[in-house]
């Protein structure tokens, strides 16, 4: 018996229909799916109706939801509604079963409802979600009498009785929305259906736009601007049904690893395009995607707005010319009348009071930016307008206006040039012009004293305006070699252009070619290397410019995304800032007071260690390597002397125990503390020093999911290795001894050679119960330099992140007979960056140069290897 025998003819058909659509799309005919896949369901429910015969009650067939809008992605459910006047006949059961049975054997994911017209209304009037769905029911087949008696009573009976309320229901889960999906208009993985300014923030327009005229009231939206609405919808869909089919099942977030296929599927990109081509794609197509998205979002918001205000408690009084505010917003009293200088005041007014500017008045200036600005630009006036509004506290209105407008981009090209610009990496999750104003909201928090510290130090800015415009140009040299120094002249250049003086030109103009100079300082070098600290003094020079350059510093990590700013990077960007504070404050650590202060931390280290006989500890101080002394205060150097004395004890133990050959091979002590950063460990482990012992230390850590956030490597004159991690918190549910306890058995069996680390971990990359999901293919990059330390060789490896990244690239360098000193594991771009300060085994840098090309290929190699 054939596996379909038992199907109808109509879901044969359906299913070959079906399958040749699939194959279309899969090979980049994704234009009409949605319309097509929907017209095919229509077809097979006329086709079956006719199969079941006739029937003696009158019905009608309704699609509802996704279906009865006609817009059927990949995975979408088919959801309809078997329809009947008065009262369901005792036949309808059969029919249903006849109806949807063959459908279930397809694999149809669907939903249905047999009801009465009176059962749709309680039940509408009762659950907002069942009335969403049938404010897109859509007749497929029956009695035509029936679904227009439904409609009837459904306009009259709900509509204009629950519209109100409705509304706000849905005003209410758009926050909800908000909180669990995130504005989708500016972020780089969006949630195409759910997410704000995606597929359900056009069907609420839709619904909303339905209910209004059912209420009697006036409709927002020309004609033009429906039809446009739709076409945004229609492309948002499209990207919806290639990313069904790109992961092959239903899917509505847009991660990094599926965007390259749905650019592919979607025409953006060749079949066979090189890596770069295909992240111009990609940045095109999120571009476009951001672009109909935002338009979306500003329909829905400006319905909500007009459509169904909330009274205000105290409606503004304006004075400006031409200018009147109400619940529905700022509004022109006469469009006639409103001039360039009108305009810009309007968005001054909506920045004061919180109030958007009415859909009309956004559509008169939508409708010709490039005119209205060509009377603002280069005004001193209008420079001041704009850093005003974009530090007012409730700018954030005004903000989105002047965008989606164009307005914005119209005054300033510089801006348009950027605004949608991605940068493929999952290291931003916005695009350039939203990153923008996520900073400059973030600066005018700090002056409102969000949070208390940022406020502190904003109070002591004496020109803040300097900062705000900072904020603005920091990344307009974005796609250029050196976006930093590019912004730099861009701002000189436009500043100039709008008659500021010479001081505020320089400071802006420093404070944005310099944004990334703390970060890059904070999370690459040695921290306790004064050398580091001068050198970030000597470029920033005045205490004001180090507040001004921190804050921005902050603002631009925090808009940025987790992978810039989380716990760690704060702790580090904090240290550099108040030693770099300390040395403009009271010069140079350096000089007489050095000596001085070495022997007072030797002192405070005796006088913590009261316990233990002085000479032992004397002793154990000078073993230490100096750079310890900087690198840690007295009560922890106790510690780790107390912690290497245990060690020792510990490996003539097991020299007793053991045979000759292994004896205290795979000794090893590791004691964990509570890092200085909420969320992080800072563990000691000691361990006789051999070659490759980091790459094994970094690898047993990583094979217990923790990630390494920086390391310092100490090496005692008696041999003694005393390496000190900061590490995330672990991911396990299991007691922190016992974490601790596994890393160190880890550690003996690697050392043992009993456990091979490498294979460990491919196969911990390779599971799927510890696979992130891929990120953007991301070129490795390998940089050697000699200028940056007097001691070191650093070492900077940027590469897309994986499972025990470090592990494989500390491994490469111990294999080319380098020692690492001091190791800093950050992000930079979206890659994993792990800096190295490194010396031969002679002690000395790494100078000749074909010795330092052969260990950049072996780098460039390892990290090109398969990703988490």
């Amino acid at each position: 018996m054939q596996p379909d025998a038992h199907l109808p003819e109509s879901a044969k058909r359906l299913k070959q229909a079906r399958s040749d659509l699939w194959a279309r799309a899969k090979n980049g005919s994704v234009g009409g799916f949605a319309w097509e896949y929907s017209h095919l369901v229509d077809q097979y429910f006329e086709d079956r109706i006719l199969e079941a015969g006739g029937q003696r009650f009158a019905f009608t067939l309704v699609a509802v939801g996704g279906y009865g809008r006609g817009r059927l992605c990949p995975g979408s459910d088919v959801d309809v509604l078997l329809l009947f006047k008065r009262r369901i006949p005792s036949g309808a059961a059969a029919f249903v079963k006849k109806l949807l049975f063959p459908l279930w054997d397809l694999n149809f994911d669907l939903g249905h409802g047999v009801r009465t017209v009176a059962d749709c209304l309680a039940l509408a009037k009762k659950d907002f979600q069942v009335l969403a769905s049938l404010l897109d029911a859509r007749p497929l087949a029956g009695d035509a009498d029936v679904f227009q008696a439904f409609r009837a009573a459904f306009d009259a009976k709900v509509l204009r009785r629950k519209g109100k309320v409705f509304a706000e229901s849905l005003r209410e889960h758009n926050r909800t929305r908000a909180a669990q999906y995130g504005d989708a208009t500016g972020r780089l993985e969006p949630e195409l259906k759910n997410g704000l300014g995606g597929l359900r923030d056009g069907q609420q327009v839709l619904w909303l736009s339905r209910v209004l005229e059912a209420m009697g009231g006036k409709p927002l939206f020309l004609p033009e601007e429906l039809a446009r609405l739709r076409e945004d919808q229609a492309f948002v869909n499209r990207a919806r049904t290639a990313l069904h089919l790109a992961a092959g099942r239903k899917n509505d977030t847009l991660f990094f690893d599926l965007q390259p296929p749905t650019a592919r599927l979607l025409g953006f990109a060749p079949q066979d395009g090189s890596p770069e081509s295909m992240g111009r794609a990609v940045e095109f197509f999120l571009s476009r995607l951001h672009q109909a998205m935002t338009r979306i979002k500003a329909m829905r918001q400006a319905l909500y707005q007009e459509g169904f205000p909330r009274p205000l408690e105290r409606v503004p009084v304006l004075s400006v010319r031409n200018l009147g505010a109400g619940p529905q917003g700022i509004y022109f009293k006469s469009q006639a009348a409103a001039t360039p200088e009108n305009v810009l005041d309007a968005f001054l007014e909506s920045s004061r009071t919180g109030l958007p500017l009415t859909w009309g008045a956004r559509r008169l200036i939508r409708r010709d930016p490039g005119r209205i600005a060509a009377r603002l630009i280069d005004k001193r006036q209008t420079l001041s307008i704009l850093v005003e509004i974009f530090l007012s506290p409730r700018a954030e209105a005004a903000c989105d206006g002047l965008l989606e407008t164009r307005l914005l981009p119209a005054i300033f090209p510089e801006f348009g040039d950027v605004e949608h610009l991605i940068q493929f990496n999952d290291y931003h999750v916005h695009p350039v012009g939203r990153h923008t104003m996520a900073v400059i909201a973030r600066l005018a928090a700090f002056r409102d004293g969000e949070p208390a510290w940022a406020g502190e130090i904003f109070a002591r800015i004496s020109d803040p305006k300097r900062l705000i415009l900072a904020g603005f140009f920091h990344d307009l040299g974005k796609g250029q070699p050196s976006h930093s120094k590019a912004g730099a002249r861009m701002a000189r250049d436009v500043l100039a252009r709008y008659g500021r003086d010479g001081e505020t030109i320089e400071d802006v103009a420093f404070l944005v070619q310099h944004h990334l100079l703390i970060p890059k300082a904070a999370t690459r070098h040695d921290l306790s290397d004064e050398r580091v600290v001068l050198d970030v003094a000597a470029t920033i020079g005045t205490p004001e410019r180090l507040e001004m350059l921190y804050l921005l510093s902050v603002a631009d990590s925090t808009a940025t995304g987790p992978r810039a700013w989380n716990n760690w990077t704060r702790s580090l960007l904090s240290e550099l800032y108040f030693k770099v504070k300390h040395l403009l404050d009271h010069g140079p650590l350096s000089g007489p007071d050095a000596a001085k202060r070495l022997a007072g931390v030797r002192e405070e280290v005796l006088s913590a260690s009261r316990d233990k006989d002085p000479e032992f500890i004397k002793a154990a101080m000078d073993a230490m390597p100096p750079r310890a002394f900087l690198a840690f205060d007295a009560p922890v150097l106790a510690r780790q002397i107390a912690q290497v004395e245990r060690f020792w004890k510990a490996l003539a133990e097991d020299r007793i125990r053991k045979p000759s050959r292994i004896a205290g091979k795979g000794v090893n002590l590791v004691e964990a503390e509570p890092g200085r950063a909420k969320g992080t460990y800072r563990l000691t482990i000691t361990a006789l020093d051999r070659t490759g012992l980091f790459s094994t230390l970094a690898g047993a850590i990583a094979l217990h999911g923790m990630s390494i956030l920086a390391a310092d490597l100490f090496i005692w004159k008696d041999g003694t290795a005393v390496d000190v991690f900061t590490v995330s918190d672990p991911p396990e549910n299991l007691y922190l001894e016992e974490v601790w306890a596994r890393i160190s058995r880890s550690i003996s069996y690697a050392l043992l050679g009993k456990l091979d680390l490498a294979a460990r971990l491919e196969e911990r990359r390779r599971s799927p119960l510890t696979r992130d999901r891929s990120k953007p293919r991301l070129r490795p990059l390998v940089t050697v330099n000699n200028d940056l330390s007097d001691f070191y060789t650093i070492i900077e490896v940027a590469a897309t992140d994986r499972t025990g990244f470090l592990f494989d690239m500390a491994r490469v360098l111990a294999e080319h007979h380098l020692s690492i000193h001091l190791a800093k594991i950050t992000t930079i771009k979206g890659r994993a960056a792990d800096i190295f300060h490194v010396r031969d085994e002679d002690g000395q840098k790494v100078l000749d140069e074909g010795r330092i090309e052969v260990i950049r290929t072996a780098l460039l190699t390892a990290s090109g290897g398969p990703e988490s």
